[in-house]
């Protein structure tokens, strides 16, 4: 094995891990397959039962509702209470209002066979065929009418008409009293006499096919059976399997039979639905044994072409790998794997992408050196003599000590502060503390030039000893509000500097009043924040690039989900919002 190729091993693995083990497991899976066929065949048969069943049912109970035609007409209730005493009015009522009731109940019932009442007052004149003597009806019924409430009826197996004896399926008869209207007296019995479409209807629901075979047993007694040549001790057997099932269904591999039952307690009937298993899936053996030889000439003739598929598979993989060792930081050279949509050719749009990332990661790092280097000259470059800055200022500021003049003292104390902030500290990253106080000084020497035409406000809302941040990022923030914003404006001009917390965020809001900044130039200033459009665009002949300087050195310091967002509205002012994520939380 360690001396064959790539591709000699795959065709060797897919001879020795697919087509051994279909051969070897093929009747275990064709087996498998067949109960499961039967299974899902039993489960849906039995649905189909049940969905039958519950129509059946339901026909039974609009049969049922026949009766309240009955019970609720008043005209009837009257003529079986003897309220019309002469047989005159009894013959116009019956013909008139009674009369029809009974053509409509049969007519709108098609498998309704007859429809009789059996009255309780002999005075009431009897009709043949829809109105007699209550003697005459089944002893059975009224024994059963009367363990049952005022509201129910019962069921039974109705007689065969003359002619028709054991002819083939049952009729049904369905009873129930007929009450006056304090449900206090019985006036008569009603009977309805239903034919064998009703359970003809429910057998053609469930056997589709026509080749099943049913039995229905009644009260524990055969009443029907279609002549399935099952023996009577089969036959229980199949049943108590069913029941015992718990489903309604059973199958007995041995004699390849399914049965399927259904249990009608309103008719104290149970119907048993059984079907020949090999007749159902003759025509699916005969498949399988199809499928299984075009299955195996068809591993064969793919065989073939899988070992010259592998080997096409891996000679691409084999040239991605020899490209990915030539690799290094000084050549980033992209893979050309052709333009296939595959699973290599996904791996090789990756392996490209991830070198265009790390290009872009070499620039910025690049990038972000050349901004710090930048910031460095110039803070290298204001450090001219920084001492002799100092002990000049110093001297003046003594000067104007001994000349009284508190707002020179004032003006020089600021100034130098200023420059101690600037050009003593070499590092590039300070406390957000000293970044305001530094702010704050800067804004006291134009409240010195501007006196009462300028104000400003600084409110910290939230802690911020701990927070660390690069030098210089409040101050061209405020620089800008002064000069494009106070200072361009005839009113009394004012910059307010908020620290507050948002969730997880540290915001900075420096607003000021002045004219705002104009829609057009609001539009490229985000741009270019935003690395839409190039920097270049925001450079001017009165304002440069400090916006965007700012707003890379915070990206680069806090992270990419740090950011500087600008709002104006023209006559109303400008406000700059920083939005830091500090590590660790504010």
């Amino acid at each position: 094995m360690k001396t064959m190729r790539i591709v000699q091993k795959m065709a060797l693995g897919y001879l020795m891990l697919v087509l051994l083990p279909i051969l070897v497991f093929g009747v275990y899976l064709y087996n498998q397959f067949y109960m499961d066929v039967i299974s899902e065949f039993s489960e849906g048969k039995q649905e189909l039962v049940v969905q039958a069943g519950e129509g059946f049912r339901a026909r039974l109970k609009q049969i049922e509702s026949i009766h309240s035609q009955f019970q609720y007409n008043q005209q009837l209730i009257d003529y079986l209470g003897g309220m019309y005493p002469s047989e005159l009015n009894q013959v116009y009522t019956y013909l008139k209002d009674i009369r029809p009731i009974y053509v409509y109940a049969i007519t709108g019932n098609k498998e309704v066979a007859s429809i009789k009442l059996y009255k309780n007052h002999q005075s009431v004149q009897s009709v043949a065929g829809e109105l007699e003597d209550l003697s005459r009806i089944d002893a059975k019924a009224i024994e059963l009418l009367n363990a049952v409430n005022v509201d129910k009826g019962v069921w039974l197996n109705a007689s065969y008409p003359a002619g028709k004896e054991g002819a083939g399926l049952p009729y049904l008869s369905y009873y129930q009293r007929i009450f006056n209207n304090s449900y206090t007296q019985s006036l008569a019995a009603m009977e309805i006499i239903v034919d064998d479409s009703l359970v003809r209807n429910l057998l053609k629901a469930i056997d589709v096919d026509q080749n099943i075979h049913v039995q229905i047993i009644y009260n524990g007694e055969t009443v029907y059976r279609d002549g399935y040549d099952l023996s009577d001790e089969q036959t229980i057997e199949m049943q108590a399997l069913a029941e015992e099932s718990g489903k309604g269904f059973a199958y007995k591999r041995s004699q390849k039979l399914l049965v399927n039952s259904l249990s009608v307690p309103e008719l104290s009937t149970s119907f048993y639905f059984y079907s020949q298993m090999d007749d159902v899936f003759v025509d699916i053996r005969k498949k399988a044994v199809f499928l299984g030889i075009s299955l195996l000439l068809s591993l064969l003739i793919l065989t073939g072409i899988y070992y010259a598929t592998a080997s096409t598979i891996v000679r691409r993989i084999l040239g991605l790998a020899k490209h990915m060792r030539k690799v290094d930081e000084n050549k980033l050279t992209y893979y050309e794997g052709g333009g296939s949509r595959d699973e290599i050719d996904f791996l090789t749009r990756s392996y490209n992408s991830l070198i265009r990332r790390i290009d872009e990661l070499l620039t910025n790092v690049h990038k972000a050196e050349l901004m710090k280097k930048e910031a460095d000259y110039l803070v290298l470059q204001a450090q001219i003599k920084p001492h002799f800055l100092y002990n000049t200022l110093e001297s003046i500021r003594m000067l104007a000590e001994i000349n009284d003049d508190q707002e020179v003292v004032d003006a020089t104390f600021t100034f130098g502060k200023l420059l101690r902030y600037t050009l003593t500290s070499k590092d590039n990253e300070t406390m957000l503390q000293h970044e305001l106080t530094n702010v704050q000084h800067y804004l006291d020497m134009h409240k010195l030039r501007l006196l009462d035409r300028f104000h400003y406000s600084i409110e910290v809302l939230t802690p911020i000893e701990h927070v660390s941040c690069p030098r210089f990022i409040l101050q061209p923030l405020v620089e800008n509000c002064i000069h494009h914003g106070v200072g361009r404006s005839r009113r009394n001009g004012r910059i307010d500097i908020v620290v507050k917390r948002e969730n997880d965020a540290l915001i900075i809001v420096i607003a000021d009043n002045g004219p705002g900044i104009p829609p057009e130039r609001l539009d490229v200033i985000r741009g270019v924040l935003g690395n839409v459009l190039d920097r270049q665009e925001l450079q001017k002949e009165n304002s440069g690039q400090g916006l965007y300087n700012v707003s890379e050195r915070i990206r680069i310091f806090y992270g990419d989900h740090s950011a500087l967002m600008v709002e104006s509205q023209a006559g109303e002012g400008t406000m700059f919002t920083l939005k830091l994520k500090v590590q660790g939380g504010v």
